[in-house]
């Protein structure tokens, strides 16, 4: 006996599905003899899960979790049903995707997958049980976590025993919840009262904390790779007026609803100073993605890839800073 199937799938808008849509399609199969079947029915499936190793001297420890978004079925053959097939069969599906599940996701530690699913379940045979499945993308709708436009900076004093040496950073970005390649905007006062000159340097920071079933937690905190701006130098004693720049990329998206993974975004702004003293930065953070209220992100690519765990060449990123103007 020869089971052939096909799950056929409508093409979704710019070929993702997202949180709240429609997954539609047809179970397309056929057998080439009389078989009785127990049940054939059509998954919808949502998991994740997370796994990595670290090491303690010779000792090593792995963590994991797992987690499910969804599971929905629909009977094409049911139970109490004739249940003897031979010929070719058609069954349409149609699934509706939760509203609170994180994205398709996939790095080194985490994957989160949606898939349709056939199953045939035969009466007898020693392989009773064959499964069909296909993948497919998901959009989740993510909550902005702060009020924009917002406020913040950071301070920074420096040691002397003559003067005063302290540097005041005030910020103002325009934006806390972008779509995917959408850019940030900060307007920055630099109050320099300082004898040495600093710069200031902006960048994306990606913070993603996974967590195992014992609680256990691992935090990978890298600069996004491209997001990084220079200021020029600002003399001492001075106060600069800035606008800064910070891109995103078409394939970031934060992580939300999930318990085992948090995929979290971070504008940092850094008072850069010479050697002895120490930078001073302060971090605000920021949602990529879309909300039910921010429809259409450009995102094409939702496995990770552009994630980056480089820090960028600063040299080649001072394009985004624009209109320095030194009073």
């Amino acid at each position: 006996m020869t089971l052939l199937c096909q799950i056929l799938l409508e093409k979704a808008k710019e070929g993702v599905f997202r949180s709240g849509d429609s997954v539609r399609g047809t179970l397309k199969y056929s057998v080439d003899e009389p078989t009785k079947y127990e049940t054939i029915y059509i998954r919808f499936v949502g998991h994740g899960s997370v796994n990595w190793t670290e090491s303690d001297g010779d000792d090593r420890k792995t963590y994991n979790n797992r987690e499910e978004y969804a599971d929905l079925t629909q009977y094409c053959l049911k139970p109490d049903e004739d249940n003897v097939l031979k010929g070719c069969y058609d069954h349409p599906f149609e699934f509706l995707i939760p509203d609170d599940i994180p994205i398709s996701k996939k790095d080194g530690v985490c994957h989160i997958y949606y898939k349709v699913v056939a199953v045939f379940v035969k009466s007898e045979g020693f392989f009773k049980t064959e499964k069909f499945d296909t993948e497919i993308p998901v959009y989740g709708y993510v909550n902005r976590c702060s009020p924009e436009p917002l406020i913040f900076g950071l301070q920074k004093e420096l040691f002397s025993l003559t003067t005063t040496n302290k540097i005041n950073v005030k910020v103002e970005i325009d934006k806390t919840f972008v779509t995917p390649g959408e850019n940030i905007t900060l307007k920055v006062t630099v109050n320099n009262n300082t004898d040495i000159p600093i710069t200031i340097r902006t960048e994306l920071v990606k913070r993603f904390t996974y967590r195992a079933d014992d609680g256990h937690t691992r935090v990978d905190t890298v600069t996004v790779i491209g997001t990084a701006g220079n200021s020029p130098p600002m003399k001492e004693r001075s106060v600069s007026n800035l606008t800064c720049i910070v891109p995103t990329l078409p394939s970031l998206y934060s992580i939300q609803n999930s318990k085992m993974v948090d995929g979290a975004y971070r504008v940092r702004v850094t008072a850069v100073v010479p050697f002895p003293h120490i930078n001073e930065s302060a971090d605000v953070p920021v949602v990529i993605g879309e909300g039910k209220d921010l429809l259409g992100a450009t995102a094409k690519n939702v496995d990770g890839k552009a994630l980056c765990p480089e820090t960028p060449d600063d040299e080649k990123n001072d394009k985004h800073l624009e209109g320095l103007k030194v009073q």
